[in-house]
Protein backbone atom coordinates (compact mmCIF):
# COMPACT_ATOMS: atom_id res chain seq x y z
CA UNK A 1 0.00 0.00 0.00
CA UNK A 2 1.45 3.43 -1.01
CA UNK A 3 1.63 6.67 1.29
CA UNK A 4 -1.55 8.01 2.27
CA UNK A 5 -3.04 11.12 0.53
CA UNK A 6 -3.33 14.32 2.37
CA UNK A 7 -6.87 15.11 2.23
CA UNK A 8 -7.68 18.40 1.94
CA UNK A 9 -11.25 19.27 3.57
CA UNK A 10 -13.35 22.13 2.34
CA UNK A 11 -14.59 24.61 4.67
CA UNK A 12 -18.09 25.87 2.84
CA UNK A 13 -18.17 28.79 5.14
CA UNK A 14 -14.82 29.93 3.89
CA UNK A 15 -15.53 29.73 0.62
CA UNK A 16 -19.35 30.98 1.09
CA UNK A 17 -18.21 34.27 2.63
CA UNK A 18 -16.23 35.30 -0.90
CA UNK A 19 -19.27 34.63 -2.42
CA UNK A 20 -21.41 36.81 0.03
CA UNK A 21 -18.68 39.90 0.48
CA UNK A 22 -19.37 40.29 -3.49
CA UNK A 23 -23.14 39.82 -3.14
CA UNK A 24 -23.16 42.77 -0.44
CA UNK A 25 -21.76 45.14 -2.82
CA UNK A 26 -24.65 44.40 -5.36
CA UNK A 27 -27.23 44.95 -2.72
CA UNK A 28 -25.57 48.50 -2.11
CA UNK A 29 -25.55 49.10 -5.58
CA UNK A 30 -28.83 47.68 -6.07
CA UNK A 31 -29.83 50.14 -3.02
CA UNK A 32 -28.37 52.94 -4.30
CA UNK A 33 -30.02 52.93 -7.73
CA UNK A 34 -33.51 52.04 -6.41
CA UNK A 35 -34.03 53.67 -3.29
CA UNK A 36 -34.96 50.18 -1.48
CA UNK A 37 -33.87 47.09 -0.12
CA UNK A 38 -33.93 44.54 -2.89
CA UNK A 39 -37.02 41.63 -2.00
CA UNK A 40 -37.23 38.20 -2.27
CA UNK A 41 -40.48 36.19 -2.26
CA UNK A 42 -39.47 32.41 -0.41
CA UNK A 43 -42.65 30.32 -1.35
CA UNK A 44 -42.96 27.30 0.86
CA UNK A 45 -45.49 24.48 0.03
CA UNK A 46 -43.92 21.80 1.52
CA UNK A 47 -45.44 21.63 5.24
CA UNK A 48 -42.18 20.35 6.33
CA UNK A 49 -40.63 21.54 9.80
CA UNK A 50 -37.24 21.09 8.30
CA UNK A 51 -37.66 22.92 5.21
CA UNK A 52 -39.14 25.55 7.19
CA UNK A 53 -35.81 25.33 9.95
CA UNK A 54 -33.93 25.60 6.61
CA UNK A 55 -36.46 28.73 4.99
CA UNK A 56 -35.82 30.30 8.42
CA UNK A 57 -31.71 29.85 7.76
CA UNK A 58 -32.50 31.73 4.44
CA UNK A 59 -34.02 34.53 6.01
CA UNK A 60 -31.60 35.61 8.53
CA UNK A 61 -28.84 35.33 5.85
CA UNK A 62 -30.83 37.62 3.61
CA UNK A 63 -31.21 39.96 6.46
CA UNK A 64 -27.50 39.78 7.10
CA UNK A 65 -26.84 40.54 3.37
CA UNK A 66 -29.76 43.50 3.36
CA UNK A 67 -32.27 41.48 1.59
CA UNK A 68 -35.98 42.17 2.42
CA UNK A 69 -37.64 38.79 2.26
CA UNK A 70 -41.61 37.71 2.55
CA UNK A 71 -42.28 33.86 2.97
CA UNK A 72 -45.41 32.43 1.99
CA UNK A 73 -46.57 29.50 3.25
CA UNK A 74 -48.85 27.19 0.51
CA UNK A 75 -51.35 24.43 1.90
CA UNK A 76 -53.50 21.48 0.03
CA UNK A 77 -55.78 23.65 -2.35
CA UNK A 78 -58.93 21.98 -0.04
CA UNK A 79 -58.25 24.13 2.85
CA UNK A 80 -56.46 27.43 1.40
CA UNK A 81 -57.86 27.64 -2.51
CA UNK A 82 -56.07 27.28 -5.94
CA UNK A 83 -52.45 27.98 -4.70
CA UNK A 84 -51.32 28.11 -8.16
CA UNK A 85 -53.48 31.40 -8.70
CA UNK A 86 -52.27 32.46 -4.60
CA UNK A 87 -48.73 32.22 -6.12
CA UNK A 88 -49.96 34.54 -9.03
CA UNK A 89 -51.40 36.90 -7.00
CA UNK A 90 -48.33 37.26 -4.38
CA UNK A 91 -46.15 37.55 -6.70
CA UNK A 92 -48.09 40.58 -8.56
CA UNK A 93 -48.67 41.95 -4.84
CA UNK A 94 -45.28 41.77 -4.01
CA UNK A 95 -43.35 42.14 -7.37
CA UNK A 96 -40.31 40.88 -5.65
CA UNK A 97 -36.91 40.87 -7.00
CA UNK A 98 -36.36 37.19 -6.98
CA UNK A 99 -38.31 33.85 -6.44
CA UNK A 100 -37.58 30.58 -4.57
CA UNK A 101 -39.99 27.80 -3.89
CA UNK A 102 -38.91 25.24 -1.60
CA UNK A 103 -39.04 21.25 -2.62
CA UNK A 104 -39.70 18.78 -2.29
CA UNK A 105 -43.11 19.55 -3.83
CA UNK A 106 -46.26 17.89 -2.13
CA UNK A 107 -48.31 15.58 -4.64
CA UNK A 108 -51.06 18.70 -5.35
CA UNK A 109 -48.26 21.19 -7.01
CA UNK A 110 -47.40 20.56 -10.61
CA UNK A 111 -43.89 21.25 -10.83
CA UNK A 112 -44.25 21.58 -14.51
CA UNK A 113 -46.62 24.67 -13.73
CA UNK A 114 -44.69 26.43 -11.34
CA UNK A 115 -41.87 26.36 -13.75
CA UNK A 116 -43.81 28.03 -16.32
CA UNK A 117 -45.79 30.71 -13.44
CA UNK A 118 -41.79 31.43 -12.29
CA UNK A 119 -40.43 34.74 -14.69
CA UNK A 120 -37.23 33.54 -15.96
CA UNK A 121 -36.03 37.00 -14.90
CA UNK A 122 -36.89 36.35 -11.02
CA UNK A 123 -36.01 32.68 -11.08
CA UNK A 124 -32.46 32.82 -9.11
CA UNK A 125 -33.05 28.80 -8.93
CA UNK A 126 -32.59 28.44 -12.72
CA UNK A 127 -36.06 25.60 -12.57
CA UNK A 128 -38.18 27.50 -15.26
CA UNK A 129 -38.00 26.30 -18.46
CA UNK A 130 -36.58 28.97 -20.29
CA UNK A 131 -33.80 28.82 -17.57
CA UNK A 132 -33.29 25.17 -17.80
CA UNK A 133 -33.28 25.01 -21.57
CA UNK A 134 -30.59 27.36 -22.02
CA UNK A 135 -28.49 25.19 -19.60
CA UNK A 136 -28.77 22.59 -21.90
CA UNK A 137 -27.83 24.43 -25.13
CA UNK A 138 -25.05 25.97 -23.64
CA UNK A 139 -25.98 29.25 -22.60
CA UNK A 140 -26.78 28.67 -18.78
CA UNK A 141 -27.31 32.42 -17.00
CA UNK A 142 -28.27 30.85 -13.68
CA UNK A 143 -27.70 27.38 -12.72
CA UNK A 144 -29.84 25.92 -9.75
CA UNK A 145 -28.05 26.44 -6.55
CA UNK A 146 -26.71 23.37 -5.60
CA UNK A 147 -24.94 22.21 -8.80
CA UNK A 148 -23.75 26.02 -9.16
CA UNK A 149 -22.51 25.57 -5.98
CA UNK A 150 -21.14 22.01 -6.38
CA UNK A 151 -19.25 23.50 -10.32
CA UNK A 152 -18.29 26.75 -8.57
CA UNK A 153 -16.33 24.51 -5.77
CA UNK A 154 -15.03 22.01 -9.01
CA UNK A 155 -13.99 24.70 -10.61
CA UNK A 156 -11.84 26.02 -7.59
CA UNK A 157 -9.83 22.69 -7.60
CA UNK A 158 -7.91 24.10 -10.61
CA UNK A 159 -7.41 24.76 -14.44
CA UNK A 160 -7.42 21.22 -15.55
CA UNK A 161 -10.57 20.83 -17.24
CA UNK A 162 -9.66 17.58 -19.15
CA UNK A 163 -10.48 15.52 -15.63
CA UNK A 164 -13.40 12.69 -15.65
CA UNK A 165 -16.27 13.58 -13.16
CA UNK A 166 -18.97 11.10 -12.21
CA UNK A 167 -22.10 12.64 -11.30
CA UNK A 168 -24.47 10.31 -9.39
CA UNK A 169 -27.65 12.09 -10.01
CA UNK A 170 -29.77 12.90 -12.49
CA UNK A 171 -32.64 15.31 -11.56
CA UNK A 172 -32.79 18.31 -12.81
CA UNK A 173 -32.18 20.48 -10.26
CA UNK A 174 -28.24 18.97 -9.92
CA UNK A 175 -27.28 16.36 -11.92
CA UNK A 176 -28.27 17.25 -15.53
CA UNK A 177 -27.44 20.87 -15.17
CA UNK A 178 -24.03 20.34 -13.20
CA UNK A 179 -23.07 17.75 -15.98
CA UNK A 180 -24.07 20.30 -18.89
CA UNK A 181 -21.98 22.98 -17.27
CA UNK A 182 -19.47 20.78 -16.74
CA UNK A 183 -19.20 19.98 -20.39
CA UNK A 184 -19.62 23.28 -21.63
CA UNK A 185 -16.12 23.70 -19.40
CA UNK A 186 -15.01 20.47 -21.58
CA UNK A 187 -14.94 17.97 -18.58
CA UNK A 188 -15.52 14.70 -19.44
CA UNK A 189 -18.80 13.38 -17.70
CA UNK A 190 -20.32 10.23 -16.37
CA UNK A 191 -23.86 10.36 -15.50
CA UNK A 192 -24.94 7.57 -12.96
CA UNK A 193 -28.00 6.48 -11.23
CA UNK A 194 -30.08 3.79 -9.38
CA UNK A 195 -30.46 1.57 -12.48
CA UNK A 196 -26.47 2.00 -13.35
CA UNK A 197 -24.16 -1.51 -13.67
CA UNK A 198 -21.09 -1.63 -11.54
CA UNK A 199 -20.97 1.61 -10.14
CA UNK A 200 -18.09 0.80 -8.40
CA UNK A 201 -15.94 0.32 -11.81
CA UNK A 202 -17.29 4.23 -13.15
CA UNK A 203 -16.76 6.21 -9.91
CA UNK A 204 -13.09 4.12 -9.97
CA UNK A 205 -12.19 5.41 -13.01
CA UNK A 206 -12.91 9.11 -12.18
CA UNK A 207 -11.19 12.15 -10.91
CA UNK A 208 -13.74 13.82 -9.66
CA UNK A 209 -17.04 11.93 -7.92
CA UNK A 210 -20.05 14.14 -6.89
CA UNK A 211 -22.83 12.14 -5.35
CA UNK A 212 -26.33 13.20 -4.25
CA UNK A 213 -28.52 10.13 -3.49
CA UNK A 214 -29.02 10.82 -0.21
CA UNK A 215 -27.98 7.69 1.56
CA UNK A 216 -25.57 7.63 4.24
CA UNK A 217 -21.93 6.84 4.06
CA UNK A 218 -22.58 5.04 0.68
CA UNK A 219 -19.58 5.69 -1.02
CA UNK A 220 -16.69 4.55 0.58
CA UNK A 221 -13.03 4.25 0.41
CA UNK A 222 -13.95 1.10 -2.23
CA UNK A 223 -15.32 3.55 -4.30
CA UNK A 224 -12.83 5.74 -5.37
CA UNK A 225 -9.19 6.10 -6.74
CA UNK A 226 -6.59 7.35 -4.58
CA UNK A 227 -6.33 11.13 -5.32
CA UNK A 228 -9.85 11.16 -6.09
CA UNK A 229 -11.81 15.00 -5.24
CA UNK A 230 -15.28 13.71 -3.91
CA UNK A 231 -18.08 16.29 -3.91
CA UNK A 232 -20.77 15.32 -1.43
CA UNK A 233 -24.61 16.91 -2.09
CA UNK A 234 -26.46 14.14 -0.20
CA UNK A 235 -28.09 14.73 3.24
CA UNK A 236 -29.95 12.40 5.44
CA UNK A 237 -30.78 12.85 9.19
CA UNK A 238 -29.52 9.86 10.92
CA UNK A 239 -30.23 9.95 14.96
CA UNK A 240 -30.54 13.56 14.71
CA UNK A 241 -27.42 14.14 12.65
CA UNK A 242 -27.51 15.29 8.87
CA UNK A 243 -25.44 12.85 7.29
CA UNK A 244 -23.56 12.60 3.65
CA UNK A 245 -23.67 9.98 0.90
CA UNK A 246 -19.59 9.96 1.03
CA UNK A 247 -18.12 8.04 4.45
CA UNK A 248 -15.96 10.69 5.87
CA UNK A 249 -13.93 8.62 7.66
CA UNK A 250 -13.38 5.71 5.12
CA UNK A 251 -12.04 8.25 2.29
CA UNK A 252 -9.22 10.41 4.44
CA UNK A 253 -5.87 9.33 3.35
CA UNK A 254 -7.31 8.29 -0.18
CA UNK A 255 -9.37 11.39 -1.65
CA UNK A 256 -7.43 14.60 -2.01
CA UNK A 257 -10.46 16.62 -1.28
CA UNK A 258 -13.70 15.90 0.17
CA UNK A 259 -16.73 18.42 0.88
CA UNK A 260 -18.05 17.35 4.39
CA UNK A 261 -21.64 16.89 5.49
CA UNK A 262 -22.65 19.49 6.73
CA UNK A 263 -20.92 22.46 6.27
CA UNK A 264 -19.34 21.84 2.27
CA UNK A 265 -21.66 22.25 -0.51
CA UNK A 266 -24.78 23.54 2.13
CA UNK A 267 -23.28 27.01 2.71
CA UNK A 268 -22.14 27.55 -0.76
CA UNK A 269 -25.43 26.48 -2.07
CA UNK A 270 -27.58 29.56 0.28
CA UNK A 271 -24.74 32.08 -0.84
CA UNK A 272 -24.84 31.34 -4.50
CA UNK A 273 -28.98 31.49 -4.11
CA UNK A 274 -28.21 35.23 -3.11
CA UNK A 275 -25.36 35.62 -5.06
CA UNK A 276 -27.34 35.10 -8.38
CA UNK A 277 -30.49 37.06 -7.36
CA UNK A 278 -28.36 39.94 -6.86
CA UNK A 279 -26.19 39.60 -10.33
CA UNK A 280 -30.18 38.88 -12.24
CA UNK A 281 -31.31 42.38 -10.55
CA UNK A 282 -28.44 44.75 -11.20
CA UNK A 283 -28.04 42.80 -14.98
CA UNK A 284 -32.00 44.08 -15.20
CA UNK A 285 -31.46 47.45 -13.85
CA UNK A 286 -28.37 48.33 -16.09
CA UNK A 287 -30.15 46.82 -18.93
CA UNK A 288 -32.89 49.41 -18.50
CA UNK A 289 -30.82 52.34 -17.86
CA UNK A 290 -28.94 51.88 -20.99
CA UNK A 291 -31.73 51.12 -23.21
Amino acid sequence: MGQAVKTEIFSGKAFSGSIDRETEKLVERFVSIQGRKPKLLIIDPTQSEETKVYGRSKIRKADRLGIETFPLFLTSPDSNGNPLEIMENIISEVNPDGIIVERPYPYWLDSFYIEQIIPEYLDIEGISIKSQGKNMIGYPYILPATADAAMRIILSLGEDHSKNVCIINRSTIVGRPLAMALLNKDFTVTMCHSKTRDLKSITRASDIVVSAIGKPGYITTDFISEGASLIDIGTTEVKGNIVGDIDYNSVLGKAAFVTPVPGGVGPVTTSVLFSNMMKASIDRIEERLNF
